[in-house]
């Protein structure tokens, strides 16, 4: 009798632990499926300027709004993919407005390619463009990027068969480009000319975090996921919707245990920026001169340098930009450009656009760093003027 009734209790001392678990297991899926919209609830009503969809550049397109609808499914859905030594890749994407494409070089973004049928049995002349997320063209369709706007502008003349090719990839830096370039040399592919487009991202990553030139966008979470620590065996929590909403009403930025640091390490830190940067460079003309191909390097724009008269909602972001974590994003981001401009016109070794848009009246930036379409066109054309490809 003393047995069963032993039996009894172990069976309903684990009954109440399955029920547990299973009410546990229940709360944490209704709190994830809540989650969701109540995010998209706060983010209708809390709008940030510093969210692309927010941006009025299609305000006037017919199909404005399905374009913000794929690219916000784009950022949601499409998986990154690993690539040796480079970290991570191109995500792979076919929409009606973005679309990437598996080619003998890689994934990467679809061009609109300009060349005309004389160039069918022509010599063809290759451009690659070497870049971060802006050449990679975020927040515009296959048909306005920096690449797809250089293919028109260089093939103006239609005996000129010039291919441009899109290798950018969201949140590059140079150290990444240098390392792709080599792979694909390394392959027996080579261009006749290759651009390099950078800034934004080697100054975050120098000037700001993780503040190392050496090192890559996101590069304590990816090293802690590799190292396989107890808190990668947490990511799927601070991944989830749940935990974004919670962070948001306790409103926790993820930054307020970085301490501020000084002017002079500031200007430390841009300096070893831009001699990562410099160096990144001269390697590329050494492969370049053994290769036989030419390079070109530049210095892109972005909202928080230069004098660009700026419309109402480019002010909007800028008052955001300079606000955010503290400023501490905006003075690195400055820094770092401060001395990329004092190098670019001591050396020559490539070209500065920081000032590109200083007598532009209409809005250009979709967010602090992305243009619109007429912002990637002024681009292309200034590229082709300086690397002498265009035929006006």
């Amino acid at each position: 009798m003393q047995q069963i009734r032993h039996t009894t209790l172990i069976e309903s001392f684990f009954a109440t632990i399955g029920r547990s678990a299973v009410t546990v297991v229940a709360i944490a899926i209704l709190a994830e499926l809540c989650s969701v919209p109540l995010l998209r609830a706060y983010a209708r009503f809390h709008r940030d300027p510093l969210v692309p969809q927010e941006s009025p550049a299609y305000d006037n397109e017919k199909w404005g709004r399905e374009f913000w609808m794929e690219q916000s499914a784009f950022w949601a859905r499409a998986r990154t993919n690993y690539l040796p030594f480079m970290v991570w890749g191109v995500r792979k994407w076919h929409g009606k407005f973005i679309n990437t494409d598996d080619t003998e070089m890689g994934t990467w973004r679809r061009t609109a390619d300009a060349r005309g049928e004389t160039c069918r049995n022509a010599a063809v002349r290759r451009v690659w463009v070497f870049g971060g997320s802006t050449v990679y063209g975020i927040g515009t369709p296959d048909w306005a990027t920096i690449p797809s706007y250089l293919s028109r502008e260089v093939n103006t003349d239609p005996t000129a068969c010039i291919e441009v090719t899109n290798l950018g990839a969201e949140g590059y830096v140079s150290n990444q480009e240098v390392i792709l370039l080599i792979q694909q040399l390394k392959a027996g592919r080579k261009p006749d000319i290759a651009i390099f487009y950078d800034g934004v991202n080697e100054s975050l990553v120098g000037g700001f975090s993780p503040g190392n030139p050496a090192e890559h966008w996101n590069f304590e979470m990816i090293k802690t996921r590799v190292e396989n620590s107890g808190d990668s065996k947490l990511a799927w929590l601070t991944d989830s919707h749940f935990f974004q909403l919670i962070t948001l009403l306790v409103g926790n930025d993820g930054q307020k245990g970085i301490p501020r640091i000084s002017d002079g390490e500031l200007a430390a830190k841009a300096q070893a920026t831009l001699q990562n940067y410099e160096t990144n460079m001269k390697l590329v003309h050494i492969l370049a001169t053994a290769y036989g191909f030419k390079t070109y390097f530049f210095w892109q724009p972005v909202l928080a340098f230069g004098a660009k008269p700026l419309a109402p909602f480019e002010k909007e972001l800028q008052k955001a930009r300079s606000e955010e974590l503290g400023g501490r994003v905006h003075r690195g981001l400055e820094a770092v450009y401060q001395e990329a401009e004092t190098r670019s016109a001591t050396s020559a070794s490539f070209v500065f656009l920081g000032h590109v848009f200083d007598g532009v009246q209409q809005p250009i930036y979709i967010d602090e760093f992305h243009l619109d379409p007429p912002g990637n066109q002024i681009i292309a054309h200034a590229i082709a003027q300086a690397a002498q490809l265009s035929p006006h």
